[in-house]
């Protein structure tokens, strides 16, 4: 069943169950007032005939034209001995005396049904002429009780009629106004999927309406997408185009070899330092790129305290030897602790340092400070630097300033981008600030951890 469907059946439903009781509460309000009215009518009539027949007012008439002058018009009154048999009964519905007689020494009322008709009965005890105390009985129709009670049902069915039918077909209206933005995002995703593009649906942004507020999440669930997408698409078409040349280099030695690697040896000297340095080149790229893939939740398995003053040193002393330049280190505070992976941030340190060398042939400056509840590293090398318009795409995968320098360096673009994902990972911030000719100072702000 549609969902819409089943709004509108539950709505009228839920509708006709409160009508119900609504109906229900009404009609036995009603009912009871009414049978209370005609039967203190009832009452009344009894008390008169009570006065009338008393034994003083008895010795000169005859009690059956006594009684005759107060009989209801379609009711009866009768007189009821101690034994249950009757004196005196005055009714013209004669029809009426075959109602069991019943005796009582204590006033009561009801209300009876006899044949379909109802009947406000009273009894009540009374002194007749010859000093017994017997029940006088009255039967009064209750014609009110009846056209008031048939008339308020008539009101109440049509009532309920009016109010149930156009409520439900509200109902169906209100079902499909309440699914159309439901119905729009089901429509939406359907085309997504038979088109294989990505679309938005319409909503009214400043809407604190909760379909609308569903549409705007929605909506903005598919730019993610969309943007990760069309990374996604870049990274494998520069992954692509990275891949091809070192691909190319190696296959145009490999048929040089081939050919003349053997009767030549400094075409096979050439070739073989040619196909090993592509090699490691692919080598470290691909290495970088399986790094950018790997899942960011494998990060948070090693997490730990971590001395970052001691890690730097470690790394720039192993930076020193290996490139044979000066890497100055500078702290105020000899403990400085941050929560992490000791290897990822071991990384974005040979990464941070290793770039500073190889775009500079100057020393290098690493200065570690305090920043209230976080630690700063900033890397200051005094290389060519970074123009203006390409700082905020250093951190891109495959982005480089001078493709020319960088391929003479071995560098691949990807580096930057594994660093920004390592700070990202330790809920971290890097940036870097540059002049041209002067050189480049990146900045990585990372929590403090515990004892630190």
């Amino acid at each position: 069943m549609k969902l819409s469907h089943r709004i509108s059946l539950f709505s009228t439903f839920f509708l006709l169950i409160l009508l119900l009781l609504v109906n229900m509460s009404i009609y036995f309000v009603f009912e009871s007032q009414t049978t209370n009215a005609e039967l203190n009518r009832a009452v009344s009539r009894a008390h008169t005939i009570v006065e009338a027949i008393r034994p003083t007012g008895m010795e000169s008439h005859n009690p059956s034209e006594m009684l005759q002058a107060y009989v209801p018009g379609d009711g009866m009154v009768r007189v009821i001995r101690e034994n249950g048999r009757p004196i005196v009964s005055v009714t013209k519905e004669l029809h009426l005396n075959d109602i069991e007689t019943m005796y009582t020494n204590q006033e009561q009322m009801e209300k009876a049904n006899f044949d379909g008709s109802y009947y406000a009965v009273v009894r009540t005890p009374v002194i007749w002429s010859d000093g017994s105390i017997v029940t006088l009985e009255v039967y009064e129709p209750m014609v009110f009780y009846e056209e008031a009670v048939s008339t308020l049902q008539i009101i109440l069915i049509v009532a309920s009629l009016l109010i149930i039918v156009p409520s439900f077909f509200a109902g169906r209206a209100l079902s499909r106004f309440i699914l159309q933005p439901i119905k729009a995002l089901v429509a939406t995703m359907n085309e997504i999927r038979e088109q294989g593009t990505f679309k938005k649906i319409e909503v009214r942004e400043q809407s604190k309406d909760e379909l609308d507020q569903m549409g705007i999440s929605f909506n903005h669930m598919i730019d993610l997408l969309k943007k990760n997408f069309e990374r996604q698409q870049q990274f494998v078409s520069d992954a692509s185009h990275e891949l091809k040349t070192p691909l190319t280099v190696i296959e145009s030695y490999a048929r040089l070899l081939k050919r003349w690697g053997m009767q030549k040896p400094d075409v096979l000297e050439e070739a073989v330092e040619a196909i090993f340095s592509e090699s490691q080149r692919m080598k470290e790229m691909t290495n970088q790129m399986l790094a950018l893939a790997t899942d960011d939740s494998a990060a948070h398995s090693n997490v730990s305290p971590v001395e970052l003053k001691k890690i730097v040193e470690e790394t720039a002393h192993k930076l020193e030897v290996a490139f044979q330049r000066d890497i100055n280190v500078q702290s105020q505070w000899e403990r400085l602790v941050v929560q992490g992976d000791e290897g990822k941030l071991k990384q974005l340190l040979f990464i941070l340092l290793e770039n500073g060398l190889k775009y500079s042939d100057e020393k290098l400056d690493v200065v570690l400070a305090e920043k209230g509840e976080s630690v700063e590293i900033a890397v200051k090398d005094y290389g060519v630097g970074i123009p203006d318009e390409d700082i905020p795409r250093v951190f891109e995968r495959f982005f480089r300033v001078d493709k020319a320098r960088s391929r003479k360096t071995g560098g691949s673009g990807l580096g930057l981008a594994i660093a920004k994902g390592i700070v990202d990972v330790h809920m971290g911030d890097i940036r870097v600030e540059s002049l041209e000719g002067v050189g480049s100072t990146f900045f990585v702000t990372l929590p403090k951890g515990e004892g630190g």
